[in-house]
């Protein structure tokens, strides 16, 4: 009898016997290559509250629409969790990633829960708390379990996979919109927006070159040898994934994301330079990236998104993009230096960044650093740097090639599903050494792209991206050379740590994911009108998730169509309470006004202000509340000063700089409207004539981009029938005002015109 190098196989005269892989290590290997495979079809979405979806479109809102993002959260969760509880249950000598990465990671959490704990920010500090956790709990997962063999193949296959299928999907998406035709269309596939996808898509291409000159280098290594060795698996392999590659790439271009491409030049720059250090590279490798390169510059050719993106002129076009970008960055920095210790409160950007802000509204800081800086403090960024400084000094660290074995040296041959000990899962009898440092080169290039793009995006705050992103960080300490320590675990320690993580993270992620179900359905049900199966559809959301914020402001707002006014007003005072955000109490504020309670309102409306100086649409409601009498349009002075502030902030960088300059804000027409009918009262017609073409050019405006994109929104409730009547009635008052004031003008021409124009719109 005789035991091969793998030790996994034993011969017997003529009978080769098989020791299969223990089935909890299967489990641990596949379940966390299913987390890393799902996640950005699960998780690509943000969470922007409970959006209604038809029951039977539950699945594909799910999957490919990414309507359920916490839903997705807890499956993706759920799958990681079963690998820690199979290691903690047969895993005696543990392997964990070094202390340099350990150590700022645990108390990074640690630090993060601190920050949540102290601000108060409740719900969505634990939400944000739990995402990390969960990617915690991946990188100890994969460190223990994953050697160079079967498992990382396993775990490769699934990332390259999962992200030639997103791309493709991506590809399809644009020829589609392409031959509708909309022939600029960026590329969402399952990602909240395209920004986030490219995020996602320059961590995945540089693990795919990495793989496919590994794949290359063994292929060359066993023809050099002259093995009896079969090369026909590794070029069919090789040609797969110079496609996926090409078909990477080219979602990438088509998501329009300049800094996108950026990211991945450098990090192509970076994977060149250090397989030329570590003398990895070969002619055919190049000679197929030659390829890819061409192939894709006749992507860049043909689709309009790229082509009008990297153009000079797209500087120019694209300024409000980058002016709204750096004006943001700029608002975070002044909120990290003010609150520099523990921060605002994990969780807690969206509501406490106006404040600080120059510029319109955003949920994210497009950098996740001074977002991460700005919500747990200074040394949450610190411990976040030291964790990748500590890995890079041991992803980075070289080692000698695998020696050389002669033509016809027996090797480990595979067993069912995989190679040999550290080979490929299509290993053949007397295949030469397989080199596993491409590969290592392709995860610190992903890593560095990814860590180079969220300086530019916050896409941390995707569950998709983060998780990915620590999936190749364990996977590069798991092949890096001392990039583990083994200690031993008593049945105890393991058991219990594993059981303790898994039920906090388990609830967490179960309360919030069924949770999201049924307040999605109970959103559809009350959009369709049927308020009954509402309230049992969000009750049952509010039981499993008691203290999420948006299902009680959605169970205040039925309660009122119900006619339960005191239950209602208890409810929504209460989710401004636990997210006192300017939209929360803008909301309170106008359901007060519907009750008739004018003090409470204005106070509502004054507490938008206390958090979002800027708040456009409180100022306008201030400006009409204190215009009691609507008899005369002579203005008060109250009203005056905040109409005269609106249109200061018209002309300000936070009126001119707009993260999407098609999405114009009406509050500015109103405003002009006020003031020409106050100027036009006080006898000063220029001023007034001023002021209504100023109005006029913002409803105009409002017409031509905003309008067709709220109606293409109605489902997702953008688009409101009342409010569009008044502007309606808004932009014919303007009309009426400057036909009268160009009639008393002479002025007969515009006039025909304007009532034109006044003629069509009485058409809707």
């Amino acid at each position: 009898m005789r035991v091969s190098e793998s030790g996994k196989r034993v011969r017997n005269g003529r009978i080769r016997l098989r020791m299969q892989l223990p089935r909890w290590l299967a489990l641990a290997v596949g379940s966390q290559a299913c987390a890393l495979a799902l996640a950005p079809w699960f998780t690509g979405g943000l969470y922007l509250g409970p959006r209604p979806v038809a029951p039977d479109q539950v699945l594909n809102g799910l999957l490919w629409t990414g309507d359920f993002p916490l839903m997705g959260m807890f499956l993706v969760g759920v799958a990681v969790l079963i690998g820690l509880l199979a290691c903690g249950w047969n895993v005696a000598m543990w392997r964990l990633p070094i202390g340099r990465v350990a150590l700022p990671f645990a108390l990074l959490l640690l630090w993060m829960g601190l920050s949540a704990l102290v601000n108060g920010t409740g719900w969505y500090g634990l939400r944000r708390l739990s995402e990390w956790g969960v990617a915690f709990v991946l990188m100890l997962v994969i460190t223990a379990i994953v050697r160079r063999g079967a498992s990382t193949w396993t775990l490769l296959v699934a990332l390259t996979t999962t992200a030639t299928l997103l791309a493709l999907r991506a590809c399809t998406e644009y020829l589609i919109n392409r031959l509708i035709g909309i022939p600029n269309w960026r590329v969402f596939a399952s990602f909240f927006n395209p920004n986030l996808l490219a995020g996602y898509l320059v961590m995945s291409a540089p693990l795919t070159m990495g793989i496919l000159l590994a794949l290359e280098r063994w292929g060359k290594s066993g023809q050099t040898q002259r093995a009896a060795f079969s090369l026909a698996p590794i070029q069919g392999w090789t040609a797969l994934l110079t496609v996926a590659l090409w078909l990477q790439l080219s979602a990438l271009v088509l998501t329009g994301s300049r800094m996108g491409v950026v990211a991945f030049v450098g990090a192509f720059g970076v994977f060149l330079g250090l397989a030329l250090w570590w003398m990895v590279l070969t002619r055919a490798f190049l000679s197929r990236l030659a390829l890819v390169g061409v192939l894709l510059l006749g992507v860049v050719w043909l689709s309009l998104p790229a082509a009008q993106r990297l153009t000079p002129q797209a500087a120019t076009q694209e300024v409000y993009s980058g002016s709204f970008r750096f004006e943001t960055w700029k608002g975070t920095l002044r909120m990290v230096l003010a609150n520099p210790v523990l921060g605002v409160g994990l969780g807690a950007f969206e509501w406490r960044y106006p404040r600080y802000a120059s510029v319109g509204f955003t949920r994210l800081a497009h950098n996740s650093y001074l977002e991460l800086a700005s919500e747990a403090g200074i040394p949450a960024l610190l411990l976040l740097l030291a964790l990748g400084i500590g890995w890079l000094t041991r992803a980075l660290q070289p080692e000698l090639p695998p020696p050389a074995h002669s033509a016809g040296s027996p090797l480990p041959q595979p067993g069912r599903g995989g190679g040999g000990e550290g080979q490929p899962p299509f290993t053949t009898r007397h295949a030469p050494p397989f080199d596993w440092r491409p590969i290592r080169l392709g995860i610190v290039a992903g890593v560095l792209a990814g860590v180079a793009h969220n300086l530019v995006d916050s896409d941390l705050a995707c569950f998709a991206n983060l998780l990915t992103l620590v999936g190749l960080l364990a996977l590069g300490l798991a092949l890096a050379i001392d990039g583990v320590y083994t200690i031993p675990l008593s049945v105890i320690e393991r058991r219990g740590a594993a059981l303790v993580l898994s039920a906090g993270l388990g609830m967490s992620l179960a309360s919030m994911g069924l949770g999201e179900l049924y307040a999605n359905q109970a959103r559809y049900e009350m959009l369709v009108g049927h308020a009954p199966q509402a309230v049992e559809q969000l009750s049952i959301a509010r039981s499993l998730d008691a203290n999420n914020p948006d299902y009680l402001m959605d169970a205040g707002e039925l309660y009122y169509a119900l006619g339960r006014r005191d239950t209602a007003f208890t409810l929504m005072e209460r989710a401004a309470q636990l997210k006192p955000s300017p939209r929360f109490w803008y909301r309170l504020g106008l359901y007060y006004e519907r009750e008739g309670k004018i003090n409470q309102a204005k106070m509502a409306f004054e507490h938008v202000l206390h958090i979002d100086p800027n708040n456009l649409p409180a100022l306008l409601k201030l400006a009409q509340i204190h215009q009691q009498n609507t008899a005369t349009t002579h203005l008060t002075p109250e009203s005056l000063r905040y109409y005269e502030r609106i249109i200061q902030l018209e002309r300000s960088p936070y009126g001119q700089i707009r993260a999407v300059p098609e999405m114009v804000e009406t509050a500015y027409g109103f405003a002009h409207l006020a003031l020409a009918q106050h100027y036009e009262a006080q006898g000063d017609l220029a001023r007034a004539r001023e002021e209504y073409e100023a109005a006029l050019a913002v409803f105009r405006a409002y017409r031509e981009r905003t309008l067709p994109f709220n109606r293409m929104g109605r489902e997702l409730g953008l688009y409101n029938p009342e409010r569009e009547q008044q502007i309606l009635m808004a932009h014919r008052r303007t009309l009426e005002g400057l036909i009268r004031l160009l009639e008393q003008a002479g002025e007969s021409a515009q006039t025909a015109a304007l009532r034109a124009e006044y003629a069509k719109l009485s058409d809707f």
